[in-house]
């Protein structure tokens, strides 16, 4: 069993191929990482437009409307963060990300989960 454990070195061939695909992969992930701060900062504005042309009163509507929710999923329900996105907020899957992006998903952690 110990003599099929042992592996071979690498030939001079096989050790270039590996590393011109790790360096594809890099290269395709940190394209990726870009696209995803671009993507991020896209609805960082949008949201900061949004807010910006809110009158005061919209506002504060908007604020308690987010804020009884929060409350409702996070420390009444004490739901994870898929529950209180999906179920609180009634957003679908595509808004996991952006959850992540503004914040909500470092919120979640944050609170500490009461023992009963």
């Amino acid at each position: 069993m110990a003599d099929e454990m042992k592996s071979e070195p690498l030939t001079p061939e096989l050790e270039k191929t590996l590393h011109d695909k790790m360096d594809e992969y890099y290269k395709i992930s940190q394209e990726l990482s870009d696209m995803m701060e671009e993507g991020r900062k896209i609805d960082q504005a949008a949201a900061d437009n949004y807010w910006n042309g809110l009158s005061y009163e919209d506002k504060c509507n908007a604020f308690h409307a987010v804020v009884q929710r929060l409350v409702e999923g996070e420390l009444d329900v004490k739901g994870s963060y898929r529950y209180v996105l999906y179920d609180v907020f009634g957003f679908n899957e595509g808004m996991y990300i952006r959850g992540m992006d503004c914040g909500f998903m470092r919120l979640h952690n944050a609170i500490p989960m009461e023992h009963e």
